[in-house]
């Protein structure tokens, strides 16, 4: 979790901690919440995160895997560009939870209370779609994308709100941002690397392989590659080629 998970935890009685709420809504009873998480209003539960429907308006995101920083992301870009998100309504966390933590990654629950959007999930029906449907899509997704990149250059690498940088690999670190410059984030990321590899000399040929130009660093979101989505990936964006290169071999 975000910034819970590392704090010294000096009460254990749990406790419901707000971070938002709009004035217009009031936070259910969380027991309540988790009442409902049957038949057709669970729409999602995998991996430490459930989604449900609690009303025809609202659903609840909540789990170990939820995150504070990305109810603040959705408000960001809602605030701040023209994509379509949904509306958040409330976050909140509660704990610490009495469980262990090497099976929960965390003893806080996240909750993000937000709009309910009718629909499907792209992954799933994009098997489904003819050449013409998948590149009007790609389109439109390039449209979200040259909004989320005209918000203007950020003055950190990191979350929003000057967070840390939540990637995966900076999970064990002790550093993990905000970080000023390219060049910190750059070794930063030589430096996790190196820490979790055998090969200990891999590491002089890694901090000389990364450019040393200053770059401008942009809004973005990370998405999982799946079935034929690189080969639209040029329709949406402008890549790094080097590294779509690389894709495309391995792909």
């Amino acid at each position: 979790m975000d910034s819970q998970a590392g704090e010294a935890i000096s009460d254990p009685t749990p406790k419901l901690r707000t971070y938002f709420c709009a004035s217009n809504f009031l936070i259910p009873d969380l027991d309540h919440v988790k009442k409902q998480c049957t038949g057709e209003n669970k729409k999602v539960h995998w991996a430490g995160v459930t989604i449900v429907r609690i009303s025809s308006m609202v659903v609840v995101k909540f789990g170990t895997r939820v995150t504070v920083t990305e109810a603040k992301s959705i408000i960001y870009v809602a605030q701040n560009s023209k994509v379509p998100v949904p509306e958040v309504f409330a976050c909140c966390t509660y704990g610490p939870i009495d469980r262990e933590i090497e099976d929960y990654d965390s003893l806080f629950d996240t909750y993000i209370f937000m709009s309910f959007v009718d629909g499907q999930t792209l992954d799933t029906v994009w098997n489904n779609f003819d050449q013409l449907t998948k590149r009007r899509i790609a389109s439109r997704l390039k449209e979200y994308i040259d909004n989320l990149r005209s918000m203007g250059s950020m003055s950190y690498i990191g979350s929003v709100d000057h967070g840390p940088v939540t990637d995966s690999i900076f999970a064990t670190c002790k550093v993990q941002g905000p970080f000023g410059f390219e060049k910190e984030f750059n070794e930063a990321i030589v430096d996790a690397y190196y820490r979790t590899v055998s090969r200990q000399h891999i590491q002089k040929f890694l901090s000389g392989m990364i450019g040393h130009k200053e770059r401008r660093i942009l809004f973005a979101h990370a998405v999982e590659m799946q079935n034929d989505w690189g080969d639209y990936l040029l329709d949406i964006l402008q890549p790094y080629y080097n590294e779509y290169a690389f894709y495309s071999f391995v792909s």
